[in-house]
């Protein structure tokens, strides 16, 4: 009985591994981001770079609603399972293969690869059901979120986008993400 109750134990998520980031509400994810997506992952390929273990996530875009606008995306996080070994980095979003999702990226790093902005905040799983219409979730484990920098307060609730239909979660989106009147032309000098 001992043994079967320690691999249950085992089995579940270290409480201790969190990441502490600053909390984003749903406009700061809007506005950081530097492209803004709706897509399926197409693929998850694990691999090993500079000894470090990423995972290579290719997604077919249905929409940009901000930044580049594409067919295909391409992204390079850390962690994954390679040849027996598992790494994660807590609260890193992890994409499987046929799943459906609105990103909010960063731009890209010095090696070209955009993260989620805010780790799992940037990741919006679409959730579709025969009996209602698609909708979005945010699961953050393995986050532990402040307020702003140098906050004391931790922060545990999200804006109340949970189960929000899609429809309503793009539109919202695409009116947060528009540029503020006069911002444009001089992003251009």
């Amino acid at each position: 009985m001992a043994i079967v109750l320690l691999f249950c134990l085992s089995l579940l998520p270290n409480p201790v591994a969190a990441t502490t980031v600053q909390r984003f509400a749903l406009s700061d994810l809007a506005i950081n981001a530097k492209q803004i997506v709706v897509g399926f992952c197409t693929e998850a390929t694990p691999q090993l770079l500079d000894g470090q273990i990423y995972t290579r996530y290719l997604f077919d875009l249905d929409e940009s609603i901000k930044g580049p606008r594409g067919s295909q995306l391409e992204l390079h996080l850390p962690g994954g399972h390679f040849q027996g070994v598992f790494n994660r980095l807590a609260g890193m979003p992890i994409f499987r293969p046929g799943e459906e999702a609105v990103l909010f990226l960063t731009a890209g790093n010095e090696f070209g690869h955009a993260w989620p902005v805010g780790l799992a905040q940037g990741h919006f799983a679409i959730v579709r059901s025969d009996s209602s219409s698609a909708r979005v979730f945010q699961a953050l484990d393995g986050l532990s979120l402040y307020d702003r920098p140098g906050a004391a307060k931790k922060i545990n609730s999200i804006d109340p986008v949970q189960g929000m239909p899609l429809d309503s979660f793009l539109s919202q989106i695409r009116t947060l993400a528009q540029p503020e009147p006069g911002t444009e032309s001089q992003d251009a000098h």
